[in-house]
């Protein structure tokens, strides 16, 4: 390894440490300060509690705020009110844990809700397809899914899963430990508000990182990640078109940094940093694949532009 490669590893890995931590002690915005100038804005106060999650949404509007005080919440929920804001009140960790009984922990299916500062766990198995800790289903458009800790603490496969929705924001999440991915976008054929962004977060330790799969319409864009130690693949493109790469740091994954798969065409992979995989860069055989600007030292097919 050159000294500039060894500084450049050093460096990660202190910052990834760092931001871990500091995900799991977000401090957010008040709700006033979230208001839009003349919204009407109800601030609903939730403290641990039987239920008391599904009751604060279940006697919430459109709009309202839910702020989450320190402790656990023993439960799973559904978001369908749009723009609902589920946010730690920022007076210790807010833990969201559905204890191994629930497909989803947070299943959203509503326009414009955020989610911020929360640890989320306890998905698994046997209570329907793709058990995730966070999932979002048919959702247009979302505020924000912002500075939470998805946890594989039972057998989910996923932490984030964004399943054919819209413009969607996933940004500074950390996401570890999931038999498939941290981090599942797929089915992505329209984003009518604006690009899906899956931005700044650190996905680690699960089989592959960070997955876009069979998404061909639409704008989306991954980058500025930090993508290390999963097992097979740090970031895969399967089946997905105009898949926008960059500015990634992907190490120390198992058969390959960022793999593009055979069926997945006129992706732009640019500018990202790449090593300590088999395949650092890898392209399986898709048709105009733009590779430019990347820091790599192992490759396998076509990654020219």
């Amino acid at each position: 390894m050159s000294p500039r490669n060894a500084f450049a590893r050093t460096r990660l890995t202190s910052g990834l440490a760092a931001l871990a931590a500091a995900l799991v002690f977000a401090v957010v915005l008040p709700a006033a300060a979230l208001a839009a100038p003349g919204s009407a804005r109800t601030v609903i106060e939730v403290f641990p509690g039987r239920h008391a999650l599904a009751k604060a949404i279940s006697h919430a509007h459109a709009g309202d705020v839910l702020n989450i005080h320190a402790g656990t919440y023993k439960e799973h929920v559904q978001v369908s009110k749009r723009n609902l804001t589920l946010q730690a009140a920022g007076d210790g960790k807010v833990t969201v844990d559905a204890g191994c009984r629930a497909n989803a922990t947070i299943f959203i299916t509503a326009n414009g809700v955020t989610v911020n500062g929360l640890t989320v766990q306890g998905a698994a198995e046997g209570f329907g397809d793709f058990p995730s800790e966070i999932a979002l289903l048919n959702v247009d458009r979302t505020g924000l899914i912002e500075f939470n800790e998805t946890v594989n603490t039972c057998d989910a496969e996923y932490g984030i899963q964004v399943f054919q929705s819209g413009s969607i924001r996933i940004e500074n999440n950390y996401a570890h430990g999931f038999s498939d991915s941290g981090i599942y976008i797929g089915a992505i054929t329209n984003t009518p508000n604006g690009t899906l962004t899956v931005v700044k977060n650190l996905a680690q330790l699960s089989h592959q990182g960070i997955i876009v799969e069979d998404s061909n319409g639409g704008s989306i864009q991954v980058a500025g990640n930090a993508v290390d130690q999963n097992s097979d693949s740090g970031i895969f493109v399967r089946n997905s078109d105009r898949v926008e790469i960059r500015s990634n740091e992907v190490n120390d994954n198992g058969r390959a940094g960022i793999d593009i798969d055979p069926g997945s065409d006129h992706n732009r992979i640019i500018g990202n940093g790449s090593h300590g995989q088999t395949f650092d860069l890898q392209n399986e055989g898709g048709s105009g694949n733009c590779f430019k600007r990347n820091d790599y030292d192992t490759s396998d097919g076509d990654i020219s532009c």
